[in-house]
């Protein structure tokens, strides 16, 4: 991205995704976004930790639309927050 594009965009780009453009809006307190720290995954050759996110929206049984974000870690194979960490996901299933 230019640096023309970035001073004409108000709203910050970060990360990296592999898919087409999605924009699904979320949002998290303060407490939920320090709780992340803990899913990152390890830094290697001096990068830092990343902690990857998928946003899931769908139909409930019931009919409701929702909108989640779930924690998951690419290296385990599966689309679950990571096994050491488990056991901090609520009733609900999320881990915030």
């Amino acid at each position: 991205m230019s640096q023309n594009q970035n001073n004409n965009n108000n709203s910050p780009l970060v990360g990296y995704c592999e898919t087409p453009r999605i924009e699904s809006r979320f949002s998290l307190t303060l407490s939920e976004l320090e709780d992340l720290k803990r899913y990152a995954t390890q830094g290697k050759d001096g990068k830092q930790g990343r902690v990857y996110l998928t946003a899931v929206s769908g139909m409930s049984k019931a009919g409701k639309a929702y909108n989640m974000i779930k924690v998951y870690d690419p290296s385990s194979g599966n689309t679950t927050a990571p096994a050491n960490n488990s056991n901090a996901a609520q009733a609900d299933g999320l881990p915030f």
